[in-house]
């Protein structure tokens, strides 16, 4: 007899075999219509119920490594069959080259049907008559859309241009942050029976485990990749925007502010870790690689890190029982800040993500009305358990009247690149869509689903409005930031490491405050008061 494994696989194979007949049999066939859900305001883009000689086609153009992706979702086919639409999904690079890219191609008329862009692109190239407006488009079309933009006046604002037009659609994003991850394992082989709640209980976790591991000269308890200055949340030293007004260089609150009080208690405090060697060292010159870090941490010259939501699962699944059989990974709650009170990290990136704008060309102008369609059938009920939960009784199941999914989180996420897989990764950009937090917290491992929902839903994770930039203002902003951050950084660290003296940081200030560091945020406020 079969296991419910190898049944589950079999449908999933006919599911396969049925939407590809049935593409096939509708191309060949276009006397034969193809039945699709109405427009009606609920569910349906109004592209469905036409013949195949009717069927929409655009080309789409996005980074490579989402294109890759796109292309295996099992979720898309159908989408396809249910609007009747066919979309080619085309590479366009990744990282900044991407939207350098998206420049070019703009520039010579090489653009496609579609594409992604930056929210300034958009604008600009949208007001020169490059790309079409959206506006009247969603208001005739779109019903979808038009009650997401009412329900949030937030986003409509953004993706509205200064002249009224809506020159592309923006995508959300989940409502994520990083988690201060631990060894399990480490913290009771160093007699830590209690999680830390503040900053000082932290701090004397990693004397416990520098003592009990005193043997190894290189360990070190905090380790990290990237960027060392975390836990700005617990010194209240983050920037962001407080009653009208910006604190620091703005990044949607993953920043600091210089000027806070407590951001200098932040430095004395990594200063302390540097000096009583509780910090990786390499980290904090700015040496450490994703790759070292990620050795350090398998083989335990490292026991805590503040990173990603999902690293936790990335070690347990790549190596770290297999070094360790005692290896044990694990998310500890968020601490509380300097006045006793809960922390509220900010999230990973802002809910809408101006480097995600969907525009639609203009010589693609007699498709828009079918392509705004589309998208507006994934802003529906049925789009959205479409792509984010998959179809009832194959990927997912309803008990209680709540849904579970039936697939395995791994083994579908962890094919290679080419092979078709049920995947509802909400956080990876394919079209512009609204996101279901519930089915993206627990389309997950056992492990971050343990944590996810408790850590992030609820308002527990700060988040700031996305500033919209004039083309100026960019182009000014980046050249200060290119100056003013590497100073910031560099004497940041030779207060951490005693090169330079506390008691200069007054002198600091007033350097960077030279440098331009106040003319950044000056900017930066101005785009939030223009944006009021």
């Amino acid at each position: 007899m079969l296991n419910s494994r190898k049944c589950l696989q079999m449908v999933l194979l006919l599911l396969s075999l049925v939407l590809l007949i049935a593409a096939c049999s509708k191309s060949a066939d276009s006397g034969n219509a193809v039945a699709g859900p109405a427009e009606n305001g609920t569910a349906g883009n109004g592209n469905a119920g036409t013949s195949g000689e009717d069927m929409l086609m655009f080309s789409y153009t996005l980074p490579t490594q989402y294109a890759n992706w796109l292309r295996d979702k099992l979720w898309l086919p159908v989408v396809e069959e249910r609007t009747n639409t066919k979309v080619e999904i085309l590479d366009g690079g990744d990282g900044d080259q991407y939207y350098s890219n998206m420049d070019l191609r703009i520039g010579s008329g090489d653009f496609p049907d579609t594409g992604i862009v930056r929210l300034a692109q958009a604008e600009v190239y949208g007001a020169q008559g490059a790309f079409v407006d959206l506006k009247p488009i969603i208001e005739e079309h779109a019903p979808n859309i038009k009650r997401f933009m009412e329900e949030h006046p937030d986003y409509a604002s953004l993706i509205t241009s200064a002249n009224g037009a809506i020159y592309g659609i923006m995508a959300e994003y989940p409502i994520i942050a990083e988690v201060i991850m631990y060894r399990e394992d480490m913290f009771e082989k160093a007699g830590i029976t209690k999680l830390p709640e503040t900053i000082e209980e932290l701090t004397d976790a990693f004397h416990k485990l520098k003592a009990h591991y005193k043997d190894d000269p290189d360990f070190y308890p905090f380790s990290g990749r990237e960027n060392f200055i975390k836990f700005t949340e617990l010194f209240l030293a983050g920037d962001g925007i407080e009653d009208g007004r910006v604190y620091g260089i703005y990044e949607n609150g993953r920043g600091y502010d210089l000027y806070s009080p407590g951001f200098r208690r932040l430095i004395e405090w990594y200063a302390e870790l540097y000096k009583e060697g509780l910090i990786d060292p390499e980290w904090v010159a700015g040496a450490a690689t994703e790759e070292s870090w990620q050795t350090k941490m398998l083989n335990g010259k490292g026991a805590v890190s503040y990173d990603y939501y999902t690293r936790p699962t990335w070690f347990m699944d790549n190596g770290g029982p297999d070094i360790d059989p005692d290896y044990r990974m694990n998310a500890m709650p968020y601490l509380k800040d300097i006045n006793g009170n809960p922390s509220k990290p900010s999230a990973y990136f802002p809910r809408w993500r101006e480097d995600r704008i969907m525009v639609i060309n203009r010589d693609a102008a007699d498709k828009a009305p079918g392509i705004v369609k589309f998208i507006d059938y994934l802003f529906s009920e049925e789009g959205q358990e479409l792509v984010s939960w998959g179809i009832q009784g194959v990927t997912y199941e309803v008990v209680d009247g709540e849904k579970r999914y039936l697939l395995d989180f791994a083994e579908e996420t962890y094919k290679p690149i080419g092979t078709p897989r049920w995947d509802f990764v909400n956080d990876q950009l394919h079209f512009p869509k609204p996101v279901d937090h519930d089915a993206f917290y627990q389309w997950n491992s056992d492990l971050v689903k343990s944590y996810a929902s408790k850590f992030f839903a609820n308002d527990a994770i700060r988040t700031y409005p996305v500033l919209k930039y004039t083309m100026e203002q960019i182009q000014v902003r980046a050249n200060l930031v290119a100056k003013v951050k590497p100073q910031v950084t560099s004497n940041l660290v030779a207060f951490i490491t005693g090169k330079r003296p506390m008691s200069e940081w007054d002198a600091f200030l007033a350097e960077m405050e030279k440098e331009g560091y106040k003319e950044i945020v000056a900017i930066d406020q101005a785009a939030f008061d223009a944006m009021q």
